[in-house]
């Protein structure tokens, strides 16, 4: 069973931490109203309801207040997409998957991250194209791997040998992603999703063939 003791935090949380011990208590508050607000705009109207003066008017903040703190609406939204990572990190590795080896463990983890994805396809869709707008503030894909994957899989993974633990990370983090954008896109179902993460992991992690490979072979 994997352990349940916690991961070392990522580099992108380190920065987390270190932006949150600049700031003050009440810098802080309004920084998660703002993200909040933001969360709250996407999961009803997607990317388009989401604009610098909606949220500061939801917030109950100036506009300035806004700018503050993020530099563009897809920077603001990239950061509730970092939020939104955490918390889903830092629920599994304490509730980390149970399984026999690391590719069921891995299959579980990618389920749950479709779960939280196609739960709330508005919000989601918002987080694909901020992240593909090509704003600089905004997270990037190595930050989506730092932040948000590589925490899950050590949950998965444990201590156990997996031969390259970056390269399984890496490889399953953009096949999470391409997920992720096909559910937004209506490209796959959760069910077809699944189907295909749970494929991915055994042909990365091993483990035994589908009746329909078998017959291939």
């Amino acid at each position: 069973m994997p352990s349940t003791s916690q991961a070392p935090l990522s580099s992108a949380e380190r920065a987390t931490i270190r932006l949150e011990r600049r700031l003050g208590a009440d810098q802080i508050e309004r920084r998660e109203r703002l993200l909040e607000a933001a969360r709250g705009l996407a999961s009803e109207g997607g990317y388009a309801a989401v604009t610098m003066r909606s949220v500061a008017e939801r917030a109950a903040l100036g506009l300035a207040t806004v700018y503050r703190y993020f530099s563009s609406k897809d920077h603001l939204i990239a950061e509730v997409h970092a939020a939104r990572g955490r918390e889903v990190a830092r629920a599994l590795q304490a509730d980390p998957p149970e399984g026999a080896d690391a590719r069921e463990r891995v299959a579980q983890v990618c389920a749950r991250l479709v779960d939280v994805v196609a739960d709330d396809l508005e919000l989601a869709a918002a987080c694909v194209m901020a992240l593909a707008s090509g704003d600089p503030a905004a997270s990037s894909s190595p930050q989506w791997q730092t932040m948000v994957i590589r925490p899950c899989m050590e949950a998965a993974l444990d201590a156990e040998d997996v031969g390259d633990r970056e390269e399984v990370c890496d490889l399953v983090g953009h096949l999470v992603f391409a997920v992720m954008v096909g559910l937004t896109t209506g490209q796959h179902s959760r069910e077809s999703a699944n189907v295909l993460l749970d494929a991915a992991a055994r042909r990365i992690l091993g483990g035994p063939r589908t009746r329909a490979e078998t017959r291939a072979k």
